[in-house]
């Protein structure tokens, strides 16, 4: 039997969002583009999402169920090895597709053959004003790879050719939040990325979340690690929680010497960039700036020494920072008055 070829195959991995599911499939069925199959990979849910499907009725929806719970990254991996499509999108099962999605990125792709996946913007649901953005150039998502995911999986469309080609999978192992980003930093050895800058996904938040209720601070350890190890960049537990810093997550807190490790720790940083080429080194560079930059109002929250540290190593005093530093100290002394 001859199967049918389509654009596009838009992957839908289902685990216990029966509630959420039919808003999110309807958003695919409604897409200004046509040209398409609805795959959605049921990882045996419990909560009768699958039946949500099932009753749905539309021919361009295949169901692909599994008799046990195998875990995200793996339900991914065998939706990625049914597709059909040229394209593969994805659309999370708890969030909802702008109509002109589709028809947009796949006018991107075509445009760019040398773009092997892409993203967009989000926004999220019932909150007009928080918008999520990508970088939209190759070179702006490379400078940002050591820190977060160059494609924000949820609104990703990506080459199944490529996929193929490069055997790209998710770790079937991970069952932790981060198995996207480390998808997504395997295409960069391989092809381009590029992200619209519209919000084209509508982002769903809550106790739905994968990260919901979750210590964000071993989740991020987890997924530095991960990332330093795919890059092959060595790292000890003291780099470790330097590079969380610049994430803004803090397991002590800091004071003038170790902010001074903190700025070494940004300098390896950046020297190690240049010596292996991750990323422009102009980009990576403000990067790492705006990183360390915005750092000081937390040092200047909680201790002198480190806001007094930061300024001097930023190579400037400026009169907004000195009076920021002024107040935070005199609020803390009043308070411990009190």
């Amino acid at each position: 039997m001859e199967v049918p070829h389509v654009r596009v195959t838009v992957l839908t991995t289902l685990y216990n969002k029966g509630p959420f599911v039919k808003e999110a499939l309807q958003s695919v069925l409604s897409s200004t583009f046509t040209d398409f199959e609805l795959l959605v990979v049921d990882d045996a849910s419990t909560d009768g999402g699958v039946e949500v499907v099932k009753g749905l009725s539309d021919p361009r929806i295949r169901i692909l169920e599994s008799p046990v719970n195998t875990g995200r990254a793996a339900a991914a991996n065998r939706g990625y090895g049914h597709a059909r499509g040229d394209y593969v999108a994805v659309l999370d099962a708890d969030d909802i597709m702008h109509p002109e999605r589709l028809a947009k990125q796949v006018a991107l792709m075509d445009a760019h053959p040398e773009v092997g996946i892409s993203g967009t913007a989000y926004q999220v649901l019932g909150d007009e004003g928080r918008i999520g953005k990508w970088p939209t150039t190759d070179a702006e998502c490379r400078a940002k790879m050591l820190f977060g995911d160059p494609v924000l999986y949820g609104s990703s469309i990506m080459r199944r050719s490529v996929v193929e080609q490069y055997g790209l999978r998710c770790d079937p192992a991970w069952r932790h939040p981060g198995m996207d980003y480390l998808f997504t930093l395997q295409f960069g050895r391989h092809t381009h990325y590029a992200n619209l800058p519209e919000a084209l996904l509508y982002y769903r938040m809550g106790a739905n979340n994968m990260r919901h209720e979750r210590d964000p601070l071993e989740d991020k350890r987890r997924i530095i690690k991960e990332v330093f190890r795919f890059f092959d960049l060595p790292m000890t537990d003291r780099d470790l929680e330097f590079q969380l810093a610049l994430h803004d997550l803090f397991s002590e807190p800091f004071d003038a010497r170790r902010v001074g490790e903190l700025r070494a720790w940004v300098d390896r940083l950046e020297r190690t960039n240049t010596e292996r080429g991750l990323s422009p080194e102009d980009l990576f560079h403000e990067e790492l700036e705006h990183r360390w930059r915005r750092l000081f109002h937390r040092f200047a929250d909680h201790d002198l020494g480190a806001a007094l540290a930061h300024q001097r190593l930023s190579g400037g005093w400026s009169m907004g920072r000195s009076t920021y530093m002024a107040k935070a100290t005199l609020n803390r002394w009043t308070g411990r008055k009190r």
